[in-house]
């Protein structure tokens, strides 16, 4: 069975705003061409690609620019703090510590690598430790609206509301057309219930950076939550057209759909969803109970049976497997893992409902009306679902 949830993160600024840690760099950059291939990059060049201001993406050239340039020299501040941002990119964040261990120690007195450690640490699920990074970072530079940003980021991560979002104020008052800010706040908000505030935050981001894909989606989570289903749709579709990867939104999308009965275009956010992130157990399962709802039976058993590989004995997925089996007939598989479902969530009424369904078909009259009954009390609408899922 889907188990409809809003998925809402906190999203780090350094995707966004990133500053490189320069730190009163007075080389000048010679304007190179690019080496031939056939060629080794000079160290000019080297010194070039460690140094430059830009936020191209070439991780691994640069990585190969700082690694020369500490080889020469292994106490270079702005090739170690540049290097260890961009293994943190790569998703080397234990490597990038190293680096900004270093960085810290030759230079304790520059705040963006306190910060950047802090992010750093954020990736490793460190929230202590990066708080305490973007403190020193804001003892150092108190006017920077990142630092609070991202510490209110690592606050929230804490359930830490309070003081979340008086660091969020404090990098709005820094900064007023601070978009990621309003974001985060608005977030904040919506997720402790404020949904006034979190709308009007959202509008706030949208209205500074109306290019940022996220905060449609947020906004559409407000607008679905109070039945405002055309402007939640509408949001969601700006978002995707925004970022196409953004597995969230198709998944929340998705849901929708699948609320409204509208199962083919739910199967086309739930396969897109899965297509930006495969690692989602959750996408999984409500893929298998769409193509169950849908007929297409053996592919919703492979779809569970790899949620289960994630989310071992998830009772939602067991449900929806259960639903499955039921549908292709395998009465004995169903009971099996209604009854799995059951025991870890003994009021599942969809579970409670299926399971007098199978025994109904097996001939156990008796079981199947004490398990209908069961369903029917917690759920006076079970049957109707059940009619939309083809299974009566």
């Amino acid at each position: 069975m889907v188990s409809t949830r809003s998925q809402m993160e906190y999203d780090e600024t350094s995707a966004i705003w990133f500053k490189l840690s320069a730190i009163g760099l007075t080389m000048a950059l010679l304007a190179l061409s690019a080496p031939a291939a056939a060629r080794s990059p000079s160290a000019a060049q080297l010194r070039q690609w460690c140094y430059e201001d830009d936020d191209a993406g070439r991780e691994e050239q640069r990585i190969e620019g700082c690694s020369a340039v500490l080889k020469a020299n292994p106490n270079d501040v702005h090739a170690l703090a540049n290097r260890g941002e961009m293994l943190r990119r790569k998703g080397d964040a234990a490597r990038a510590l190293v680096d900004f261990d270093r960085a810290i120690e030759l230079n304790p007195r520059h705040p963006d690598l306190w910060y950047n450690r802090g992010i750093a640490h954020d990736d490793l699920g460190e929230k202590d430790h990066a708080i305490a990074d973007y403190t020193r970072a804001i003892r150092l530079n108190a006017r920077d609206p990142l630092y609070y940003n991202n510490r209110g980021n690592s606050l929230i991560d804490k359930n830490d509301y309070e003081r979340a979002i008086a660091d969020y104020d404090q990098a709005i008052k820094l900064d007023p057309k601070f978009a990621l800010a309003y974001f985060n706040r608005g977030t904040a908000y919506r997720n402790h219930g404020e949904d006034e505030r979190g709308l009007a935050d959202f509008d706030l981001s949208i209205k500074f950076n109306p290019n940022y894909g996220p905060a449609y989606g947020n906004r559409a989570r407000v607008y679905r939550d109070r039945g405002d289903r055309v402007r939640a749709l509408a949001d969601f579709a700006k978002s995707l057209q925004l970022s196409p990867n953004n597995d969230r939104d198709f998944y929340a999308r998705a849901n929708m759909y699948f609320d409204a009965h509208d199962y083919a275009l739910a199967l086309e956010d739930y396969d897109r969803s899965i297509k930006a992130n495969a690692s989602d157990p959750g996408a999984f399962n409500s893929r298998c109970m769409t193509r169950a709802i849908l007929g297409r039976l053996q592919e919703a058993l492979a779809d569970c049976d790899q949620s289960l590989k994630m989310a071992p004995n998830d009772p939602y997925t067991l449900d929806s497997r259960a639903l499955t089996y039921l549908k292709l007939g395998n009465l004995d598989a169903a009971i099996a893992d209604y009854d799995a479902a059951l025991s870890t969530k003994p009021a599942y009424d969809s579970s409670l409902y299926g399971r007098g369904l199978a025994k109904r078909k097996k001939g156990d009259n008796e079981g199947a009306e004490r398990d209908i009954a069961a369903a029917k009390a917690i759920n006076a609408g079970i049957a109707d679902e059940f009619a939309h899922y083809g299974v009566e």
